[in-house]
């Protein structure tokens, strides 16, 4: 006989991984009324997949009135992932009266996850929790990745939704085709697409997944699929079409910017769609969005429940073994920590060491620099004298830095003459001269001459030089500070430079007081986009003679230009937001530990992270001196050229620090990494390893060193040569010092030990001689 009363009862399980369970689940609801018998969704274990929502009806003898309260839990009985369940929602509908009550649950019912516990009690949402921001919110949004997002739901989709992953893949497909045909159809000959318009299809893909979704006709799916095949066949034909009639390179110019946009459009932009329209319908609709469950007519109903026999029922646990599950809640949370914190760290060193590898040019700045020190450095190191110095800066330098003709005599032009002779770089503005010197003695005091070198008068401490000069402009130097540093911009010109070296040849720019010579030149290579600094200093304090010294920095100022730069762009954008994650993470973890947090390992995690900090600063003021470089470059630019000294020091400066930053935070990292490796057995013994062999690795550096000094000193007297080889003997024996004590007793070894003996005796003796 049909039951007086029937409730249909939807049941849904959340999209998370693991979400659902093979456990057997049973219920209880209380109402205004009455309470219903103990009720079971799978009475023979039937499994309740994640993402499913599935609908049952459940017949009662009496009506329970207002269901204000729902009892769930579940014996735990599945395997593995299968015991746990998460539960989203478990809404009771009174057929009768079609009065539907809504259980929002969200929460595992687990002894390993959650809070441990296998049963819940949930009170029936009222219509302000339905309609708060937090709940339609959540509701929007919690199966934002597994269900909504289309891109990724292809993946990890759960097994319970109506949209499968092959209907899924398949509007993928269409769409990707279809976004390919349109940017084909709208890119231009340069490479940007001009106005391309990315139609949203956000809607259109949740009405296709409540469309495809339902239990449609057998002739609907199939225009569905056909549909999907000609679309998808249709524009993969003309995107065929439009890369053979472009080209190798412009298409695959094409195909970097449409990636660029795809991965923009799909990834980021609809997952920021799905959260503000979430946020829209929380804040301005506050709708409710737990959907109502369909209609059932009591006279549709075909119940036969009351002859057959009741499955044995699941009652609820009478007293929880809350310690029991204390224990693997926290066991779980302590490995999924680990894995979370090593996951994180492989994350967050492979982007280091990609910004790192990425960072460097040591190929093209080995180029530059050789080129550089080929011609411009040439014959430099054997500067001795001053008259040397003004042979060399007129035969090398000044023919290098201003050349006038080609290889095979033709004149060059303007432009041409610009570059270093025989290299691709182009020299910017004049060289700068700079002469530091000694404070002026007593005697120079009373000395003063009209030119060349003598004291400024005008400073009260008299002890200022000055370089006079006809015809000879000075740079500014802050003489009247008395720095004694010097500054002279060599004229542009080969004739008018080779005419300034003879002013400071027969002024004696050269003199006792002359204590550093610096010449400094800057350049750039337009095919490598690489700024090189010259600085040759050519000092003498403290000895007769000059000493040459010379070094060549290359760097760059233009930071993002290529597809490679805007991916490294990327990667250090993702770097940051890391890091920023792990910083988070890391303080939160100082607040709890407190002083126990500065051990060993993360004391080492902590100068990383500060380490990282202190990179990511000077990584910010490199590039915003880059910027500052560029722009004075710019505004130095005459309609000839360059025609006054650019100081390129501070950018050089700031690039070194963030290069030797960069090295030093990844070899703290590295470090950081072997903390992970090390419960690795192989790892583990090799890390050891030093310390086991401590005493071999000090007697074979002892020995190697007296090696060495034998080697060095084979010039020496031949009693010194006959200690050495003594003492080499003695070093042979603590080589081996662990079987030292067997191989004395050892005939062979006593005999081998003497013939070594014989030996070394006679070539000292041979020595002596």
């Amino acid at each position: 006989m049909p039951a007086p009363h029937v409730y249909q009862i939807t049941v849904t399980t959340g999209s998370m991984f693991s979400a659902g369970t093979a456990s057997r689940v049973g219920f209880q609801l209380y109402g205004s009324e009455g309470t219903s018998p103990v009720k079971m969704l799978n009475p023979k274990g039937e499994a309740l997949v994640r993402g499913s929502t599935l609908h049952f009806v459940m017949p009662v003898r009496e009506s329970l009135g207002e269901v204000m309260l729902l009892h769930i839990w579940h014996d735990n009985s599945g395997e593995g992932d299968n015991s746990s369940w998460f539960l989203g929602s478990f809404v009771v509908r009174d057929v009768e009266k079609d009065v539907v009550s809504y259980f929002n649950c969200n929460d595992w019912l687990s002894a390993e996850k959650g809070d441990g516990e296998v049963q819940k009690v949930v009170h029936a949402s009222t219509e302000e929790e339905l309609t708060s921001f937090t709940n339609v919110f959540i509701e929007a949004t919690k199966n934002a990745f597994y269900d909504k997002q289309l891109w990724a739901s292809v993946l990890v989709a759960a097994p319970g939704s109506s949209f499968t992953k092959a209907q899924r893949l398949s509007c993928c497909f269409t769409l990707l085709n279809t976004m390919m045909l349109a940017s084909a159809m709208w890119y231009r000959e340069e490479n940007t697409t001009a106005d391309t318009r990315v139609f949203n299809l956000g809607f259109v893909r949740f009405t296709i997944e409540a469309i495809i979704g339902k239990r449609s006709s057998r002739l609907g799916k199939l225009v569905a699929w056909v549909t999907v095949f000609l679309v998808s066949t249709s524009s993969a034909f003309f995107v065929i079409l439009y890369s053979m009639d472009w080209g190798k390179e412009k298409s695959d110019s094409w195909i970097k910017a449409f990636i660029m946009s795809f991965v923009g459009t799909s990834c980021v932009v609809d997952t920021l769609q799905i959260f503000v329209l979430a946020v829209a319908l929380a804040s301005i609709l506050s709708l409710p969005l737990l959907a109502k469950p369909p209609t059932i007519r009591k006279e549709d109903l075909q119940l036969n429940l009351w002859n057959t026999t009741a499955p044995k029922k699941v009652h609820p646990p009478a007293k929880p073994n809350r310690q029991s599950a204390r224990k693997n809640k926290e066991l779980n949370e302590k490995s999924a920590s680990v894995l979370k914190e090593i996951l994180l760290l492989l994350v967050f060193v492979s982007l280091l060491f990609y910004i790192a590898q990425a960072d460097k040019d040591q190929q093209k700045t080995f180029y530059e620099t050789q080129s550089l020190s080929k011609n411009i450095l040439q014959n430099y190191d054997v500067i001795r004298t001053p008259d040397k110095f003004y042979i060399w800066a007129e035969d090398v330098l000044l023919r290098t830095l201003y050349p006038a003709t080609w290889y095979n005599g033709k004149d060059m032009k303007y432009l041409d003459r610009q570059f270093a002779h025989n290299t691709g770089s182009f020299r910017l503005g004049p060289p700068r001269l700079t002469q530091v010197r000694h404070l002026p003695d007593v005697m120079t005091r009373n000395a003063f001459h009209d030119l060349g070198w003598s004291l400024d008068l005008g400073n009260v401490s008299g002890n200022c030089w000055r370089f006079e000069v006809k015809d000879l402009l000075a740079h500014p130097n802050d003489t009247f500070l008395c720095k004694n540093h010097h500054s002279f911009d060599v004229p542009l010109g080969h004739d008018a430079a080779v005419s300034f070296f003879g002013i400071l040849r027969d002024k004696q720019f050269f003199d006792k007081y002359t204590k550093s010579v610096t010449i400094t030149v800057n350049f750039y290579n337009p095919s490598l986009k690489l700024f090189s600094i010259v600085k040759m200093v050519t000092d003498r304090s403290g000895v007769g003679h000059l000493v040459p010294t010379a070094a060549i920095t290359s760097f760059r100022l233009f930071q993002y230009e290529s597809d490679a730069d805007y991916m490294k762009l990327f990667v250090q954008i993702a770097f940051t937001l890391l890091f920023a994650v792990i910083l988070c993470n890391e303080l939160k973890t100082m607040e709890n530990m407190g002083r126990e947090y500065f051990t060993k390992w993360n004391a080492l995690g902590f100068v990383s992270l500060i380490g990282t900090a202190t990179t990511i600063s000077v990584f910010i003021k490199r590039y915003v001196v880059a910027s500052e470089t560029l722009e004075m470059i710019v505004k130095s630019k005459g309609e000839l050229g360059f025609e006054r000294f650019i100081d390129l020091q501070t950018a050089a400066y700031w690039d070194a620090c963030f290069k030797h930053m960069l090295g030093l935070v990844v070899f703290i990292n590295t470090i950081s990494l072997l903390r992970v490796v090390r419960f690795s057995k192989p790892i583990g013994k090799l890390l050891a390893l030093p310390g086991i062999m401590k005493k071999e690795l000090l007697a074979f550096v002892v020995s190697a060193v007296v090696a060495f000094m034998a080697f060095i000193s084979s010039g020496m007297d031949s009693k010194i040569m006959s200690h050495l080889h003594l003492l080499c003997i003695v070093q042979y024996s603590m080589l081996t010092p662990f079987s030292a004590f067997h191989r004395l007793q050892d005939s062979s070894y006593l005999e081998a030990k003497w013939n070594l003996t014989q030996t070394c005796t006679k070539r000292r003796l041979h020595s002596s001689r």
